[in-house]
């Protein structure tokens, strides 16, 4: 039976408030309910918990027949903390049952709570099979921005490759197999025509997959003649049973035919010869079959089989803490960058949270993607794809061929490029390296525990929308405490008098023992040059010591000093 319960029914159902006096308020302590209230477990109870797609998970259930379900908001939102968090299905279940921060982000009560393993896993594949996740982080997203009002004019855009739960096999590996996986379905299932086969094909796949052809005996053959004789058990499989509806219906044998089509080929001397490379119908080897159990990978030929997922982070939002991620497409590893920024932009445009300027790598710099976002309104910073154009003179043995509109509009591009400001703000493009570092020592993205493509899309959508969660608690945590203490934030210098005071140690400094020479107070020591202007001070500590003391000794200058700040550090 369905079990659908509405945030006012979860608040309060009785007739006085039993919240305030419940075991939240009287079993922590005073500083350890703060701590939940204000982390992601307080933002997920008042703002997420209703955004989860309870009612379409609960198209599954009857509504008035069966055994109640669990409660599908709260269900829901324990798979997207069991994401985010990178449990197991035993750990999820344990945390519904024990966790305390838990029940309150679900708004569950404190005692009597049970969850079995096996449910948690039927909960997950409802969602994996309606594809609920990627509406999910869209939804939660959007709801996150508009709430909190967050500036998402400026944005970067990046793709970071992801492994999922498979083995990596190399090329006979793969193709034996695909033989031992589809013969041992057609004993299980059909040991009649198992028995019919040749013994002698049946027995090389009878050992284990580490011993396959006798490999790690004495009598081990070449490494050409075992694959050669794996193709042709391949074809002569094939050819039994490509006649059978029964047994060409099955998933093994479809993932025999589509190796075999990939790898090999048929000739008028051989029943079947390995290709040098393997290639699909399209004559691509990025969209190969890498592994039986993960038909939906693909190949990165820098960073091997899996999926990579498109992201896209908010920066210069004004707020501390992690930048909020506006777009989240998962995809398999052989889809090409270039060919992602027309899907990022349909997500971001259901969304709300198209940006007015997108900095991203060569990868998607290609004028028609430079076009294409003009045309949404977002000027994308990405460097012009290819080899810079050689001025070679024009004689009579060299003609200089005239220069189309691309081609002149490149130019342009690449002149643009050479710019201070130019670099300036693409530097800030590099920032999404480190989210990718930052997701993975959180969430685990990068080495997921799931195989096929929603599967896939389901953990990286929650993982990432846990991440917005945990982002939008810290910026509420410190726009609360600048509320509450608005002088302790305020801005001020670090020091008082800051060129007088620079100008009175730098002579202490220079008489200070020996340094190491490429120091550059040592660099300054043996020039023996005269004491830095306030101009020059303020560019010596921007470049040796930090940005943020430039900023501070930039109070006490005169007003073109601090545009020269303001523009080098922030951008004009």
């Amino acid at each position: 039976m369905r079990n659908i319960s509405s945030l006012k029914d979860t608040q309060q159902n009785t007739l006085f408030d039993m919240e305030s006096c419940g075991w939240w308020h009287t079993g922590l302590s005073r500083e350890a309910y703060r701590r939940l209230e204000n982390g992601i477990e307080g933002v997920f109870r008042r703002s997420v918990l209703e955004l989860m797609p309870a009612e379409a998970v609960g198209a599954a259930f009857d509504p008035s027949i069966g055994r109640p379900s669990k409660e599908l908001h709260a269900a829901c939102g324990l798979l997207l903390l069991a994401e985010y968090r990178n449990w197991t299905v035993d750990q999820s279940a344990d945390a519904w049952c024990f966790d305390a921060s838990v029940q309150y982000a679900l708004r569950l009560p404190r005692d009597r709570q049970h969850m079995c393993p096996r449910t948690v896993d039927s909960y997950r594949a409802l969602l994996r099979e309606n594809d609920l996740a990627q509406s999910v982080f869209e939804t939660v997203t959007a709801a996150i921005v508009k709430e909190m009002g967050l500036s998402i004019k400026k944005q970067r855009l990046d793709s970071t490759h992801l492994f999922s739960d498979m083995a990596r096999f190399g090329r006979l590996k793969l193709l034996a197999v695909c033989i031992k996986r589809f013969l041992v379905q057609l004993k299980r299932h059909d040991p009649e025509r198992y028995q019919a086969l040749p013994g002698e094909l049946t027995a090389r796949y009878e050992a284990g997959e580490n011993r396959l052809f006798g490999a790690g005996s004495k009598q081990s053959r070449s490494y050409q003649e075992d694959l050669q004789q794996a193709a042709r058990d391949m074809a002569e499989l094939i050819g039994c049973f490509s006649e059978n509806d029964e047994v060409s219906a099955r998933s093994s044998f479809k993932s025999l035919v589509r190796v075999f089509t990939e790898h090999c080929e048929v000739t008028e001397e051989e029943i079947a010869v390995v290709l040098p490379k393997a290639e699909d119908e399209n004559a691509q080897s990025a969209r190969v079959l890498q592994n039986p159990s993960d038909p939906d990978a693909g190949y990165d030929g820098h960073k091997g089989p899996g999926f990579q997922v498109q992201l896209a982070q908010a920066y210069d939002t004004k707020e501390p803490g992690p930048g909020i991620i506006t777009a989240c497409i998962p995809q398999s590893a052989a889809e090409s960058d270039s060919a992602a920024l027309e899907v990022v932009a349909q997500q971001q445009q259901r969304m709300g949270t198209t940006p007015q300027a997108l900095l991203a790598d060569t990868s998607y710099g290609s004028l028609a993607n430079v076009e294409q976002c003009a045309a949404n309104g977002t000027l994308l910073l990405a460097p012009t794809p290819g080899n810079a154009r050689k001025n070679l003179p024009a004689t009579t043995e060299t003609k200089v061929s005239p220069r189309t509109a691309a081609q002149r509009s490149i130019d342009i591009r690449r002149h643009i490029e050479t710019t201070a400001s130019w670099k300036r703000e693409y530097s800030k493009r590099s920032g999404v390296e480190g989210l990718h570092a930052a997701l993975d020592r959180i969430t685990g993205i990068k080495q997921l525990r799931v195989r096929g493509m929603k599967a896939v899309t389901l953990s990286v959508c929650f993982k990432v929308t846990g991440w917005n969660i945990r982002a939008a608690a810290q910026i509420a945590r410190n726009r609360r405490k600048k509320a509450e203490n608005p002088q302790k934030w305020a801005k001020q210098p670090l020091f008082n008098a800051s060129i007088a005071r620079f100008g009175r140690v730098m002579p202490e400094i220079r008489h200070l023992p020996r340094i190491h020479s490429r120091h550059p107070l040592a660099r300054i020591e043996s020039q023996r040059r005269p004491l830095p202007s306030p101009h020059h001070s303020i560019h010596f500590l921007r470049r040796h010591l930090s940005i943020a003391a430039a900023r501070a000794l930039s109070v006490d200058c005169s007003g073109s000093a601090q545009y020269e700040i303001q523009k080098e550090t922030m951008g004009s």
